[in-house]
C-alpha cells in the first residue's frame, strides 16, 4: 500500500494512476493526514465495490458505537437493567 499526497494526484495524475494500478490500493494524504482510501475499480467491478464501501462505513459506525458505548460504561450493564432501559423507552412511547 502507497500513500501518496493530494498534490500528486493534482499534479501528477498520470503518475497516481500507475501506482494505483500496480498496488491497487493507495492512501490519499492532505498535509500528512489521511484523507481517502482509491481502490482500482473497472467498470464490472464498479457496482460491487461502493456496495461494500457501503458496508464498511456501516460496521465502522458500529464499532464507533460500540467504543462510545464501553467508554460510558454501559457494556458493564446487568440483562436486568438493559431490559429496565428498554421498558422505560417504550413506555414513554
Amino acid at each position: 500500500m502507497v500513500a501518496l499526497s493530494l498534490r500528486d494526484l493534482r499534479n501528477e495524475p498520470g503518475k497516481v494512476e500507475r501506482i494505483l494500478i500496480e498496488e491497487r490500493v493507495v492512501i490519499l494524504n492532505k498535509n500528512r493526514q489521511p484523507l481517502a482510501i482509491m481502490f482500482d475499480v473497472t467498470t464490472q467491478s464498479l457496482e460491487t465495490v461502493v456496495k461494500l464501501m457501503s458496508q464498511i462505513r456501516a460496521l465502522q459506525a458500529v464499532t464507533e458505537m460500540r467504543s462510545a458505548a464501553r467508554a460510558r460504561g454501559l457494556d458493564r450493564l446487568s440483562a436486568d437493567e438493559i431490559q429496565s432501559e428498554v421498558d422505560a423507552v417504550r413506555a414513554s412511547r
